[in-house]
């Protein structure tokens, strides 16, 4: 037996959650689909059959761009950014996308904590929509995930004929569980959608012994540094720090950045470490494919695809695992 959910009843729940809890979910609009905050009128309105959205919800926890405390201009008042103690409710995310925050959450949640990230992720409850159609770029399972992994998620909702199969998973789920109007009914959840599989096995031991091969300044000859790659990636969290001088105050603001930046290493006395393309390519796929995993044990990448379709040069994360894996043999 399973707890089952319909449409309609669905639909109110979210209506009822917009009115205690900052509602984000995902919205189409133009052909673009993306997480945004939306209130209870607006919910009839959602977009639950997406495929996946342009960018991840990686901003609800790590924005895009944000103020990390000020100074006045005396240089002694220290201003801290606002909190709220609004929870906030993200529904509609994907397996891959609840995986993406969890790679994160290794590195800012780790000892010394990011306060900043931990206040937005303590207050914040994911309930997850199983992938019904993964795209044609999508390899989760390959990664540890998979269309309906629940593993990340307070709660999973599975769209069968009947409704939502809905598995509460947390106890921030249980207890926002009671509040839906569901029934139990004897249907069993399906078999997730294939997923077309990318071979991982020996990629970190490869990646370490093709360090100095000219693979990377091959593939970086493609490459624009456009960035869109990090930019859309759900685990991606590099970011750069500047002070901004106004009238009365100076703000410390953080924003997203890219390894594959000119510049991003740089140091003080104006060395960089990564000053060619090939260089800064090749520390983007390293940090995925063997710092990462040498540090937490699992490949920073959770098969979304994402960079896959964004990127305008076609260079494929498929391509260089396969690639990768071939060098030297």
């Amino acid at each position: 037996m399973n707890r089952i959910i319909v449409d309609n009843n669905l639909r109110s729940w979210l209506k009822e959650l917009a009115e205690k809890y900052t509602l984000v979910a995902p919205v189409t609009s133009d052909g673009v689909t993306l997480f945004k905050h939306v209130k209870g009128s607006q919910v009839d309105s959602l977009d639950l059959q997406y495929s996946n959205t342009a960018v991840s919800p990686k901003g609800c926890f790590f924005p895009l761009s944000e103020t990390m405390f000020s100074i006045g201009s005396d240089g002694v008042n220290v201003i801290a950014p606002v909190s709220t103690d609004r929870e906030v409710v993200i529904f509609g995310i994907h397996p891959c996308d609840a995986a993406g925050i969890a790679l994160i959450d290794r590195v800012f949640l780790a000892e010394p904590t990011d306060t900043h990230y931990k206040e937005k992720r303590d207050r914040t409850i994911l309930i997850g929509l199983a992938c019904n159609a993964p795209s044609p770029e999508c390899f989760c399972p390959s990664v540890g995930g998979g269309p309906a992994n629940p593993m990340y998620l307070d709660i999973l909702l599975t769209q069968t004929s009947a409704g939502y199969i809905v598995q509460a998973t947390t106890g921030k789920g249980k207890e926002l569980t009671p509040a839906a109007r569901m029934e139990e009914k004897d249907i069993p959840l399906p078999p997730p959608p294939h997923v077309t599989p990318v071979p991982l096995e020996g990629v970190s031991e490869m990646m370490r012994r093709n360090f100095d091969s000219p693979y990377w300044d091959r593939v970086a000859d493609r490459c624009l540094h456009c960035n869109i790659c990090s930019y859309v990636c759900p685990c991606c969290y590099c970011f750069d720090i500047r002070d901004y001088m106004g009238k009365d105050k100076i703000d410390r603001v953080r924003s997203w950045e890219s390894c594959q930046s000119a510049g991003f290493t740089m140091i003080a006395g104006g060395h960089d470490p990564r000053p060619t393309k090939g260089a800064r390519l090749r520390q983007r796929w390293y940090h995925k494919l063997l710092y990462f995993p040498e540090l937490f044990g699992d490949i920073k990448c959770t098969g979304c695809g994402r960079c896959v379709r964004s990127c305008p040069v076609n260079i494929d994360i498929r391509e260089i695992i396969t690639d990768v894996q071939k060098l030297n043999v």
